[in-house]
């Protein structure tokens, strides 16, 4: 299952951070504009290794640190970055690592939504002197599948309904998990979604049960589900 926080980063290991953010690229900044003094308060980044440097970029864009993503990335990578979300969601993995030409590619994958991106970084001496923008090229491919609520939901109840508890446990948090395998372990094949509606950031999905005439309400969390979070539905109403 996804998890929020995660001590160190390797191979098999997945970024996160714990600050919620909204997955827009609405205002994002369409260039690498930080100065080298504005970057001189980070940790230094000369010496360190491309997977690491690629790491720093990655967890950074993100968490919406714009500020830190510019310092690692050239002009043409927040240009990517941002074009495809500002912030980048919090389930990025790094899955290899190969070299070519004096440039590392990096390749992460997104657990929670599908996809990879690969940020290609200059090798340690070919760096400029402060370290920073050496990374200069960054693609997408298999891009991360944007679920709506409705269809988060819909997820959601399919899972439930033939008894998948690793599926249900993915779409709905330990709570509303819990609130659904409380109503029966296995919720069935009868429910039809008869209504939608949204509120204070939260999508409300309704359904009815075709037999037993009982109605369950899904609410799906809008932010959780936009920054790429496993656990986007959070409350269950059974009647």
């Amino acid at each position: 299952m996804m998890i929020r926080r995660i001590i160190g980063l390797g191979g098999t290991t997945a970024l996160a951070v714990s600050a919620p953010f909204v997955l827009t690229a609405a205002g994002a900044p369409a260039t690498a504009t930080t100065t080298t003094a504005s970057c001189s308060r980070l940790a230094s980044a000369t010496n360190i290794s491309a997977a690491a440097y690629a790491d720093r970029l990655v967890r950074a864009w993100g968490s919406g640190a714009t500020a830190t993503a510019n310092c690692y990335a050239s002009t043409a990578v927040t240009r990517t970055l941002y074009g495809q979300a500002l912030p980048g969601g919090i389930h990025w993995r790094r899955v290899s690592t190969e070299g070519a030409a004096g440039t590392i590619y990096v390749t992460y994958h997104d657990d929670a939504r599908g996809g990879n991106l690969t940020i290609g970084v200059q090798n340690v001496g070919l760096r400029a002197a402060n370290g920073w923008h050496a990374a200069y090229t960054a693609k997408f491919s298999g891009e991360p599948q944007a679920w709506n609520a409705v269809q988060w939901s819909d997820n959601l109840v399919r899972a439930w309904g033939r008894g998948d508890t690793k599926w249900t446990a993915y779409y709905a948090t330990p709570t509303a998990a819990a609130q659904l395998h409380k109503v029966a372990a296995k919720g069935g094949a009868h429910w039809t979604r008869i209504s939608t509606e949204g509120a204070a950031g939260t999508t409300y999905v309704t359904y009815r049960n075709d037999v037993t005439k009982h109605t369950l309400v899904i609410g799906v969390s809008n932010i959780g589900l936009s920054q790429g979070d496993a656990h986007a539905a959070y409350t269950v109403q059974y009647r």
